[in-house]
């Protein structure tokens, strides 16, 4: 009777218009040097409408999951981080001829732009150029936000959390859906990903009563990829009495998977307990072998 422990992880390679590359998940940097976006707020009272900008730098990071063993092949952005170099961002309004309505201002600190699994789109087709289309992503954006606003129809002054949505969270005010659209090249074998976006949100407080603020934020992106490399979780195999066998683990939040062949295709997984670290099994008659699989969550 024969066990076999499968322990390895499939590597597939890229091999397409950008070169070798291999799948799986890549870790993208943001080039601060070449990345940048312009952030439009607008404060509506009404009666009166304004609009100031600010720009500054990006920094950050994020995933991109290639896949090339699909044809077509595809990419997919998640996990993203970004925010400006600039600790603030500074927003004046003068309302009216020369301010006589009266005026406004806004400070965001600790801005950032986050980009779950959850809120990510579906993968996007690579065409020959590398070119390609996201659709369907949902971001968060937090940080804190001052403001002063004095005119005559308003006069208000304090500050509010983005990333503590008043109310209930499922009335929380999201994002509108929005697209990465860019082009992925390679560079000595390092990709280069570079994309647009383009992000609305209104930001809603009972503090802004009377107020409608809308926030923009539009910018370019260009990031350099290294393989994000996942070590799989060792796993150790002794046969102890009867001729049971005893898979032991080091503790971490692992799944482990039984099959009866190598591919995995129809795998079952193997309850463990929380803090498990151990697995005894018995061979039996109907299963001339066995493979087992473990990995991380």
């Amino acid at each position: 009777m024969r066990w076999i422990i499968s322990l390895g992880l499939i590597t597939n390679v890229w091999v397409g218009a950008l070169g070798q590359l291999q799948a799986g998940p890549w870790l993208f940097t943001v080039d601060e040097k070449k990345s940048e976006f312009y952030v439009t707020v607008t404060l509506d009272l009404g009666l009166v409408k304004e609009a100031d900008d600010d720009s500054s730098r990006i920094k950050g990071s994020f995933i991109t999951e290639l896949e090339p063993d699909k044809a077509p092949e595809s990419i997919r952005i998640t996990n993203l981080e970004a925010q400006p170099i600039k600790s603030k961002l500074q927003f004046s309004y003068s309302f009216g001829p020369f301010g006589l309505l009266g005026k406004a201002r806004f400070t965001v600190s600790d801005f950032k732009i986050l980009l779950d699994s959850d809120g990510t789109g579906e993968a996007a087709v690579l065409d020959e150029a590398g070119r390609f289309v996201q659709t369907g992503n949902v971001p968060a954006i937090t940080g804190l936000v001052k403001y002063d606003v004095d005119t005559a129809l308003i006069k208000q002054k304090g500050q509010i959390e983005l990333s503590e949505p008043e109310g209930p969270e499922e009335d929380a005010a999201q994002a509108e859906p929005f697209e990465f659209e860019g082009r992925l090249t390679s560079s000595s074998n390092v990709p280069v990903l570079t994309f647009n976006f383009d992000i609305e949100q209104e930001l809603e407080s009972e503090e802004f009563n009377g107020i409608t603020v809308l926030v923009l934020a539009q910018g370019t992106v260009v990031a350099r990829g290294e393989r994000l490399v996942i070590e799989p979780p060792d796993l150790e195999i002794v046969v102890i009495d009867g001729g049971r066998l005893q898979l032991g683990w080091q503790i971490a939040d692992h799944i482990l998977e039984a099959a009866v062949e190598p591919t995995f295709a129809e795998s079952k997984i193997v309850e463990l307990d929380e803090g498990q670290t151990r697995y005894i099994t018995r061979p039996g008659p109907d299963q001339p072998q066995q493979f087992f699989r473990l990995r991380a969550r």
